[in-house]
């Protein structure tokens, strides 16, 4: 994580902190819909809450 967030710009891991607490927020369902919705989204309909939760948890550690 702390490789790809050297990569892109403070803009672009924001970006990213909003996806995933959205993500993290939304129900199984919801997420379902998201992925029909985003192309590249297909990965993240079967990712368990908890994984969304953690990586936002990790990046803010690396940016903090």
């Amino acid at each position: 994580m702390f490789k790809l967030l050297c990569q892109i710009g403070i803009e672009d891991a924001t970006e990213m902190l909003r996806e995933l607490r959205e993500l993290s927020e939304m129900s199984p369902s919801e997420r379902e819909i998201y992925c029909l919705l985003n192309d590249d989204a297909f990965l993240i309909a079967d990712t368990p809450t908890e994984s969304f939760i953690e990586s936002r948890e990790e990046i803010l550690s690396i940016l903090n």
